[in-house]
């Protein structure tokens, strides 16, 4: 086959992968904690290119590189907050994520819209616990106005006949050394990798009682991008079809010389 062709159709998929990407993205505009995800493309060189190099040819065929996508990452900009009064509505201003148990294990995530189940432990929409510093889910004997957290995650409830606080735990917060080579888990969940590197407390975290972290897509530089994508792959579109009238041209005059 044609090594423009094979450029070409390596060119579609790509760009429709970065269109399922900015797609998604925009699905999640209103997600509260969402993160954007990104993506890195490059040039996958052939085995003929390849070659080409190991023989000392530093210049290989253009037509025999390939576009294709490296890899995908998180954009963990900070997200605007918004106020909503609820005291267990958290959100992070900078570094950090709260740590989360959950059936596959634990889980990281930006989203603070927390709740009190049935046995008062605070869990994510999910229904998943969140955990405190002593790696266990954080139980409360009191639900309402009587809890306040504090910005680096104590848990005080008001004790109504003493009118003091009484301490009931610790929010864990932690960061990683590369948190957007995190792995995605759904939507606002993430789970740590190789690349990311393990997770360490965070040792002086910023904890906004009453606020959720909105979603960080920019809705506008992300539409931009769909329409240039579209442009791009409507054009790589009729370059396929210019190489299939050709193909055929040269098998039908082919086939009348024969």
């Amino acid at each position: 086959m044609n090594g423009g062709l094979y450029i070409n159709l390596s060119g579609i998929i790509s760009e429709g992968n970065k269109m399922n990407i900015i797609t998604n993205n925009l699905a999640n505009i209103n997600t509260v904690g969402y993160k954007s995800e990104g993506s890195v493309f490059g040039d996958f060189l052939s085995q003929k290119a390849i070659s080409a190099v190991n023989a000392g040819d530093k210049k290989p065929l253009a037509d025999n590189q390939y576009p294709i996508m490296l890899y995908s990452y998180n954009n963990f900009s900070q997200g605007a907050l918004k106020h909503t009064g609820n005291r267990l509505d958290l959100a992070i201003s900078g570094k950090g994520f709260f740590v989360v148990k959950t059936p596959e294990g634990i889980k990281y995530t930006r989203n603070g819209s927390f709740s009190l189940n049935s046995d008062n432990q605070i869990v994510t929409q999910e229904g998943y616990p969140v955990l405190g510093t002593n790696g266990k889910p954080i139980s409360l004997t009191e639900r309402g106005s009587n809890i306040t957290i504090t910005q680096n995650g104590i848990i005080n409830i008001l004790n109504p006949q003493t009118d003091e606080n009484q301490y009931a735990g610790k929010i864990e917060t932690v960061d990683f050394k590369n948190p957007s080579l995190l792995s995605r888990n759904g939507n606002t969940l993430f789970s740590e990798t190789k690349q990311s590197g393990k997770s360490a407390l965070l040792k002086n975290p910023k904890i906004e009682q009453g606020y959720i972290e909105e979603s960080n897509v920019n809705e506008i530089q992300s539409m931009v991008e769909l329409i240039d994508i579209s442009q791009v792959k409507s054009t790589m579109n009729n370059v396929l079809k210019s190489y299939s009238q050709i193909d055929n041209v040269a098998i039908n005059t082919v086939g009348a010389a024969v």
